[in-house]
């Protein structure tokens, strides 16, 4: 049965390796919008860089044609809003499976108010609890500013997961990123309702960057969703914001990442390495996303199937243990009645003994019987034999 079952188990794992998702066979592509009034500040420095992906650029409306062979889109900081017809052709590509969605946002500071409620729709639309909270990020301490307060240092510290493999975001990055004048993460429930992702979470959700000592600033309607400056204003204290957040979709492997600044075409990018004499890893951290996203686009499913892989071998070698424990304890029930029975055998045989003792006794006792029976028969014949003529014959002869 153990053979068997090992025999079984490597069959399985040799169809689930024949049927693991091949690499993709050309480069990752790597969509860019420019067709929604982003700037492209820093964009070419980024192409020109990161040249392990195949770069497109969008300049008109985003359709399936547009999206066709795209595993990688960005949108960063759109001023102009998508239409309905585009926010389906992003929704239905992002249902195809394995891909990667960059929305980057901006602070309600002048017109990024209105920046924020587009993505928000689209956000809606696509279907992902993320949203961009109404307001601004800002701190007075200068350990994480870069000489002002919108001037904004941010920390990758991402959430850890070994098959997302979110440990490639942070790899080679000892100092701040630049984020300049931004907004923050939140999300949404199925009820409505708007949560802080620094104190609740939800299946999926991965807090990747934040800033910390800060506090939430309101400069124009409408007023913050989860933040009220009551709490988190400032004067009220040091905070902590989820500065770049991601959902995970398991079933479709999408990744969708929402940020309150962007990479590329904000006043001051990410991008930055240096700024107002703050040395940065912009460009660490940009690059490193770009690898992350890659992963996440060819790898991910290969290691979701080995996953899948060793979780159906280690159950099987539960069952084979399980199997080998009944037989143990069906070998252990076989010897305890060998036993006995062994036992049983010997007192039969005690038994059988004892009955043929018994039967010589009685046959003795027989024979005995028998021998008394016959010497009563003579006894009584002798007496017979022996006994007196009667008086009338005596009388009879004298006369």
């Amino acid at each position: 049965m153990k053979q068997k079952l090992l025999t079984l188990g490597l069959l399985l794992a040799v169809l689930l390796a024949f049927s693991l998702p091949k690499a993709t066979a050309q480069p990752v592509v790597v969509a860019v919008d420019l067709g929604h009034g982003e700037s492209n500040k820093y964009l070419n420095y980024i192409m020109g860089n990161i040249t392990f992906v195949t770069w497109k650029v969008i300049t008109g409306p985003i359709n399936a044609s547009q999206l066709k062979g795209v595993d990688i889109l960005l949108l960063g900081q759109p001023t102009v809003a998508f239409s309905p017809d585009e926010m389906t052709a992003i929704k239905n590509w992002l249902a195809s499976g394995n891909k990667v969605l960059y929305v980057a946002g901006d602070s309600d500071y002048g017109p990024g108010q209105k920046t924020i409620q587009q993505i928000n729709d689209l956000l809606a639309a696509i279907g992902t609890k993320l949203r961009l909270e109404h307001g601004a990020v800002y701190s007075d301490n200068p350990d994480v500013t870069a000489k002002a307060y919108y001037r904004m240092l941010t920390f990758v510290e991402p959430d850890a997961d070994p098959l997302l493999r979110t440990d490639l975001i942070k790899r080679d990055v000892t100092l701040p990123v630049l984020m300049h004048g931004p907004g923050c993460v939140v999300w949404v429930d199925a009820q409505g309702k708007y949560h802080d992702p620094v104190k609740e979470t939800f299946p999926g959700l991965f807090r990747l960057v934040w800033a910390h000592k800060s506090y939430m600033g309101d400069n124009t309607p409408p007023t913050p969703y989860v933040y009220d400056l009551m709490a988190y204003g400032k004067g009220t204290g040091d905070h902590d914001f989820v500065m770049y957040a991601a959902e995970y979709w398991t079933d479709k492997n999408v990744l969708i990442v929402v940020a309150g600044e962007s990479l590329y075409g904000d006043y001051e990018p990410a991008w930055a390495s240096v700024y107002y004499g703050v040395p940065l890893d912009g460009p660490t951290f940009v690059t490193n996303l770009f690898r992350w996203w890659v992963y996440v686009v060819t790898e991910l499913p290969n290691q979701k199937t080995l996953q899948q892989l060793s979780a159906s071998i280690s159950n099987l070698n539960s069952a084979v243990n399980s199997q080998s424990s009944s037989i143990q304890s069906l070998s252990s029930n076989v010897n305890s009645l060998k036993s006995s029975l062994d036992s049983l055998n010997s007192k039969v045989a005690q038994l059988s003994s004892a009955l043929d003792s018994l039967s010589g006794t009685v046959n003795t006792l027989l024979i005995i019987s028998a021998v008394e029976a016959l010497l009563i028969i003579v006894a009584l014949a002798l007496i017979f034999l022996r006994k007196p003529k009667t008086q009338t014959s005596e009388t009879q002869v004298k006369s």
